[in-house]
């Protein structure tokens, strides 16, 4: 590849500096508003009936002021991505589909890190938006191999996962962390996005998130995305994968553990309204970031 798909310049700055825990809602609006497509979303979803604020919101800086600094980074991320989609052939890929699929599993993803008590609930939204960026990076810059891809599924019935190892030799969660880390995101989110379909870690991948999110699970978000893909396939968002056969994901004992024991998942009953609430805040994204 000669070239990257670039983050823009000044969501880059933006993304860069939104964890800064002295950054103001002045330099933070700043920025945004040198992009319109972000000024135009972010004041969209300010204004939105979602959050219902007595007054109309009419400057970038009240908006930041207002949403917080979790919801600007996922307005910034999910114009990022929306810029990926674009460049993606659709007779490759339903774009459409996999960006209503990607919203589901960053929604999902935050409802299980809040309700089973993990401290990376604000940083869940965007792992599960981004998990599977490598699907799109395929699609983008190696069309005559994703076509093969398909055609592979088609003829053996094999996981999408098990087609990419055949043609590419390596899988989108690996291609999508590199892609990450070229957009210099935090070391947190490339690891889920790296290891969401890893069933069994290896040693690199262990130690590196207990201390700072307090976490059992060795790779929390990873997880959570892990867990919301599985939900997305379970509620009929992961059509556009054409899977037979399931790809593994990162769901480790001490996850399962937690879903065995928790009221969310029970009893059918339970199960059957916890499918409810996730589709009814997948709909309230989608509203939200288009």
């Amino acid at each position: 590849m000669r070239e990257l798909p670039a983050i823009p310049a000044v969501a880059a700055a933006a993304l860069s500096i939104v964890d800064d825990p002295n950054l103001s809602a002045s330099s933070i609006s700043k920025l945004i508003e040198r992009d319109p497509a972000l000024t135009a979303r972010t004041l969209a979803v300010a204004n939105s009936p979602f959050y219902g604020f007595a007054r109309r919101i009419s400057t970038v800086e009240l908006a930041v002021v207002m949403l917080g600094m979790t919801t600007i980074k996922e307005i910034i991320l999910s114009v990022i991505l929306q810029r990926v989609f674009a460049r993606v052939r659709p007779a490759l890929l339903d774009v459409r589909a996999f960006w209503r699929y990607s919203v589901f599993c960053g929604t999902t993803s935050r409802v299980f890190a809040r309700k089973l008590g993990y401290r990376v609930a604000g940083e869940a939204f965007v792992a599960g938006l981004i998990h599977d960026v490598g699907v799109l990076i395929e699609a983008q810059f190696f069309p005559k191999e994703f076509t093969l891809l398909r055609e592979i599924q088609a003829t053996t019935g094999c996981s999408f996962i098990e087609a990419e190892l055949n043609v590419f030799k390596t899988t989108h969660a690996h291609i999508g962390a590199w892609f990450a880390a070229k957009w210099q995101l935090p070391k947190q989110l490339i690891d889920a996005v790296k290891w969401h379909h890893t069933p069994a870690l290896p040693e690199e991948a262990l130690n590196s998130d207990d201390d700072s999110t307090g976490n059992s699970t060795a790779q929390p978000l990873a997880a959570m995305a892990a867990l919301a893909e599985l939900f997305a396939a379970d509620m009929g968002f992961k059509q556009w994968a054409a899977e037979e056969t399931d790809s593994p994901l990162y769901l480790p004992d001490e996850l399962l553990e937690q879903l065995r024991a928790n009221p969310l998942m029970d009893t059918e009953d339970s199960i059957a309204l916890l499918r409810n609430n996730l589709r009814e805040d997948y709909e309230t994204a989608v509203q939200l970031f288009g």
